[in-house]
């Protein structure tokens, strides 16, 4: 038993043991944590919004408590969210190009092709 693993993989950890008191996510590939535990995300809410906080947790049902969690949790970070919207603003002005370019007559296979490509890429 000398030998540390993930209790869920049976595969060996690879770096430091995980701290299971935050969530992790990257943002423009750095890595940023939030809050994983009810007292955590409280604390770290601004004074005004632990109330209505502690309403929504009390009257979560269980099955959807990580995701009602995670996005209280997001809201500590708000970069997270500027992130998301702007990677979402980018790919929709692909699918809107992507759209004009079938309409006007261009090979659809070529024009998902270029969606794709854009979307993998980040263009």
């Amino acid at each position: 038993m000398g030998d540390s693993t993930d209790e869920h993989q049976g595969a060996p950890q690879d770096g430091p043991e995980e701290d299971k008191t935050v969530f992790r996510t990257r943002v423009n590939g750095r890595l940023i944590e939030t809050p994983a535990t009810i007292a955590g995300i409280r604390a770290a809410l601004p004074e005004d919004r632990r109330e209505e906080f502690d309403k929504a947790i009390e009257h979560t049902p269980a099955r959807d408590m990580l995701l009602v969690m995670n996005q209280w949790a997001r809201t500590t970070r708000p970069e997270i969210d500027e992130a998301t919207r702007r990677e979402h603003d980018r790919v929709e002005a692909l699918a809107l190009a992507a759209e004009a370019r079938i309409i006007m007559g261009e090979d659809p296979d070529v024009v998902q092709g270029d969606f794709q490509s854009g979307v993998r890429e980040g263009t």
